[in-house]
C-alpha cells in the first residue's frame, strides 16, 4: 500500500510536470497562431514569473511563458523527477541532507542577489543553469513531504 501510494504520487508529479513544461512552450506557439488560448496561458504563469522578454527564451517568434531562470527550475524539476527512482527508489521516504539544499541554492541565490544589487546582469544561459541546478533537488523534498502526508492518511 505504501509503495503504491508513493508510485502514484510520483506518476502524478511526472505527468503534471510534463504538462507544465508543455504549457510553457505552448504559449508562444498559440500566440504565433493568434489563438485566444495564448493570453490565458501567459496569464496563468504571470503570478509565478516576471516574464520579461529580455530574460526569456523564444519559440515561434515569441517569448516562452516564463523567463530563463524559471524555465531552468521547471526543467530541473523534470530531470530531478526522472532521477528520483534511481536515487531514492519508492520504498523509503527521506529528505536530502540540508547541506545538499544549501549547495544547490547558493548559485541561484548569488546570481539573483548580484542581479538585484546591480553587480552584473547574467545572461539566459547562466539563469537557466542556476535554475536547473536548484530545480533538480526540489522533487526530493516535494515527493517526501507529500508522500508522508499520503502515507499518514492526511491527504
Amino acid at each position: 500500500m505504501r509503495r503504491r501510494r508513493i508510485v502514484g504520487l510520483y506518476a502524478a508529479a511526472l505527468a503534471g510536470e510534463c504538462l507544465w513544461l508543455g504549457a510553457i512552450i505552448a504559449a508562444p506557439y498559440l500566440r504565433s497562431r493568434d489563438s485566444g488560448w495564448a493570453p490565458i496561458l501567459y496569464s496563468c504563469f504571470a503570478p509565478l514569473c516576471h516574464q520579461r522578454p529580455d530574460r526569456s527564451f523564444y519559440a515561434f517568434g515569441y517569448p516562452w511563458a516564463v523567463c530563463a531562470r524559471c524555465s531552468g527550475i521547471y526543467l530541473g524539476i523534470l530531470l530531478g523527477l526522472l532521477a528520483y527512482p534511481f536515487r531514492r527508489g519508492f520504498d523509503i521516504l527521506r529528505l536530502p541532507k540540508p547541506s545538499a539544499l544549501a549547495l544547490v541554492s547558493a548559485p541561484i541565490a548569488l546570481d539573483a542577489a548580484a542581479n538585484i544589487l546591480g553587480f552584473w546582469n547574467s545572461g539566459p544561459l547562466l539563469r537557466l543553469s542556476t535554475g536547473l541546478l536548484w530545480g533538480l533537488i526540489l522533487p526530493f523534498y516535494f515527493l517526501t513531504g507529500v508522500g508522508e502526508l499520503l502515507i499518514a492518511g492526511r491527504f
